[in-house]
C-alpha cells in the first residue's frame, strides 16, 4: 500500500480507538454514578421502612403559663420578709416552667428588692454567694437578715396586750389571728382572749346574739355612731378566719 494513503488511514483509526476509549471511561463512570444512587436509594428504603415499623411518638403537648402579677417590692421591711417571699413562691408555684432552676427563682427574687434589701441582694448576687444557687438557701439567708416576725413568747405577749381600740373589729381580728397561728394557745384561751381584746360595746353584741350557725360572720363591729360602725352580716360579705372557732358559735 502507498505509504500517502496509508498515513490518513491510520490516523483516522487511532482517532476512532481514542473516541472509544473516551466512551468507555465514560460509560465506566456512568456505571460507577448508578451503582452509587442505586446503593443510596436502598439505603433510604430501608431507613424508611424503619421509620414506618416503630411507633409515632406523639410530643407533648405545651401549657402556657398564667399570666400574674409580680409581687410589691420588698424595701426591707422586718415583719414583711416572709408575707413577701410566701409571694414570690406563690408566682413559682403557678409558672414552674419558668422557674424550673432555683437560680432563676432567686433572680427573680433579687429584681423584687428595692432599698437596704436591694443593696444586700446586688452585694451577695456580685460576691457569687453559695445560697444563691439554691433558694431555699437563700429564702433561709434572707430571712435571717431581715425578717424579724414575732414568734413564741414575743407573739404571746402581743397577742395578751392586744386591743380593737377605735379600729374596727375586722381589723383587729385580722391582727389577732395574725399573732395567733404563731401561739400555741388552745382555743378556749383565744375565744375568752378575743372577746377580752374587743370593745364593751362589740363585746356585747356578740354575746348578745344567738348565732345559730359557724358560717355567720363578723364584717364590721365598731362603736356604734362612728363611720365605720357594721353589724353581724352572713359569710359572703366578710369572711373572719381570725375569731375561733368556739367564738364564731357565741
Amino acid at each position: 500500500m502507498d505509504p500517502a494513503k496509508e498515513t490518513p488511514i491510520r490516523s483516522a483509526v487511532e482517532l476512532q480507538g481514542a473516541m472509544l476509549g473516551r466512551h468507555q471511561e465514560e460509560l465506566s463512570a456512568t456505571r460507577y454514578a448508578v451503582e452509587g444512587l442505586s446503593a443510596q436509594v436502598t439505603e433510604l428504603t430501608n431507613q424508611l421502612q424503619s421509620l414506618r415499623s416503630e411507633p409515632t411518638v406523639i410530643p407533648p403537648r405545651f401549657h402556657s403559663e398564667p399570666r400574674i402579677n409580680n409581687p410589691p417590692c420588698y424595701s426591707g421591711q422586718p415583719t414583711q420578709c416572709r408575707a413577701f417571699l410566701t409571694q414570690c413562691e406563690v408566682v413559682f408555684s403557678l409558672q414552674p416552667a419558668t422557674y424550673a432552676a432555683d437560680r432563676a427563682k432567686v433572680a427573680f427574687v433579687i429584681s423584687l428588692l428595692s432599698g437596704r434589701a436591694r443593696d444586700w441582694g446586688a452585694a451577695v448576687w456580685e460576691m457569687e454567694a453559695v445560697f444563691c444557687e439554691y433558694f431555699s438557701l437563700f429564702k433561709e439567708e434572707m430571712i435571717k437578715v431581715f425578717d424579724r416576725s414575732v414568734f413564741g413568747q414575743e407573739a404571746s405577749r402581743l397577742l395578751s396586750s392586744l386591743r380593737q381600740g377605735k379600729r374596727s373589729a375586722a381589723d383587729y381580728a385580722i391582727e389577732f389571728r395574725t399573732l395567733a397561728t404563731t401561739c400555741e394557745w388552745n382555743e378556749p384561751a383565744l375565744t375568752a382572749r378575743f372577746l377580752e381584746g374587743l370593745t364593751e360595746e362589740v363585746r356585747e353584741e356578740i354575746l348578745s346574739r344567738d348565732v345559730p350557725h359557724p358560717d355567720l360572720r363578723l364584717r364590721r363591729l365598731t362603736i356604734p355612731g362612728t363611720p365605720t360602725a357594721g353589724s353581724l352580716v352572713p359569710a359572703e360579705e366578710f369572711p373572719l378566719a381570725a375569731l375561733p372557732e368556739s367564738a364564731r358559735s357565741c
